[in-house]
């Protein structure tokens, strides 16, 4: 292998101009950075590629969103693939379960730095620097079979000095189409040779060949949804001549999700609380490239004695409190959304406990609907006209049906709290 480090920038998951889901009403300047979230982390790929002067950029799935299609999404990836092409950095792909290999097929002609791996049984391609070869790009599904250099070498009588053997480094494709009692079994998988295994977080086990490599799983350069907190971005792989193998992920999303628990023990005043939810903010690592945090507030108690912030009118009050101090125009944006505590039947009219008490076993055994259907009722309820085609069925798909059972129960706690006053 050459002298000279390889150095690959690994991204997944990239869903560019996809919505984010679960952010709800917000102002004009927020919702701006909202919803370019995702094409702003891509711009930031790009700029990182170019930065640490990669050897390739590699994408493993869900580029984009086949069902909607996006203008701004294409234009996007022409775009930063061309930029890397003036720097001749290639580009390699596979499909993922929204972005099938048929939706790369019906885009136009892409720069030609981009390799786009439809299938298993494409040829591998072999990444050089100045003539050395770095290392082999291929894509691998379970029952891709790679023999041992050593194994090749035994079987056709060859030697091969230690160390100038290919580094393999191994994409895995998905395919939608495949169901999953169709997929072969991890443990009728094949072996595959590989140095480095490289596919998106979440990937089906049973989709993995047999490998004594490492494998490198990514996540999405922006999180889409309050259940992906924390840092989100790409990762950028080397290995030396000696081949050692270095993993530095690198944080490149512009919105950012946090979950946080507050405790509202011996709080009295509506100060005290915010004085601690803003300890609690200031206590989190900057994380670069982020412009906005969307934190998901829970105030939990320990005891039964804690009274005043069990209503939505108290905790809309402490949500605005709280923007006021942490929220900065000119600089790093907050977005809060504060639960209620729990809610305490103790504090409901004897009379009207029984009702409240059915109503939320209702609740529970009605179940929870999933977002497809919600999506459904969304559309059959839309005005014509109000939003153009497609539009407003990615809006639909940002409601997420945890929120909407917790709007239904806070609504029910507020209507039986409320009679008779």
């Amino acid at each position: 292998m050459a002298a000279k480090p390889l150095r690959l920038l690994h991204a997944a998951n990239l869903q560019l101009d996809c919505p984010l889901r679960g952010i709800g009403a917000v102002n004009d300047d927020i919702r701006e950075i909202v919803e370019t979230a995702t094409l702003t982390a891509f711009e930031r790929i790009v700029a990182t590629s170019l930065e640490k002067d990669v050897d390739a950029l590699v994408i493993t799935g869900n580029t984009f969103d086949a069902s909607y299609p996006s203008l701004a999404a294409e234009v996007a990836l022409r775009d930063g693939f061309s930029r890397l092409a003036e720097r001749q950095i290639p580009v390699f792909i596979v499909p993922g379960r929204i972005d099938p290999g048929s939706a790369w097929q019906e885009m136009p002609p892409l720069p030609k730095n981009v390799t786009v791996f439809l299938d298993a049984s494409e040829t591998p391609i072999d990444l050089t620097d100045h003539g050395h070869l770095l290392a082999t790009i291929l894509p691998v599904t379970a029952e891709t079979s790679i023999e041992p250099e050593e194994l090749a070498n035994i079987q056709g009588g060859r030697t091969s000095a230690k160390g100038v053997r290919p580094f393999m480094v191994g994409l895995l494709l998905t395919d939608r189409a495949v169901e999953k009692h169709e997929r072969p079994r991890l443990s009728a998988a094949r072996f595959a040779a590989l140095d480095w295994l490289l596919c998106p977080s979440g990937a089906d086990t049973d989709t993995l060949p047999l490998t004594d490599g490492h494998i490198f799983t990514q996540s999405a350069p922006q999180g889409m949804s309050p259940t992906e907190t924390g840092a989100h971005g790409v990762t950028l792989l080397e290995v030396d001549s000696h081949r050692k193998t270095k993993k530095t992920p690198i944080s490149l999303a512009p919105v950012r999700w946090e979950r946080l628990n507050q405790l509202v023990d011996s709080i009295n005043s509506r100060e005290a609380l915010v004085e601690r939810m803003v300890a609690q903010l200031e206590r989190l690592p900057l994380l670069k490239g982020e412009v906005l945090r969307i934190c998901e507030w829970q105030l939990d108690r320990s005891s039964s004695d804690t009274i005043g912030w069990a209503t939505e009118s108290a905790a809309n009050e402490l949500t605005l409190a709280l923007t006021e101090l942490s929220d900065h125009p000119d600089g790093l944006r907050y977005l809060h959304r504060i639960q209620p505590v729990e809610l305490d039947l103790s504090l409901i009219e004897p009379a009207h406990r029984e009702v409240l008490t059915e109503y939320l076993l209702v609740l529970e055994r009605r179940g929870s609907v999933d977002q497809r259907a919600i999506a459904k009722w969304l559309s059959d309820a839309r005005v014509s006209d109000v939003l153009k085609s497609g539009h407003w069925e990615q809006w639909t798909e940002s409601i997420l049906p945890e929120q909407v059972t917790n709007r239904a129960k806070q609504l029910g706690w507020n209507w039986f709290s409320t009679i008779g006053k």
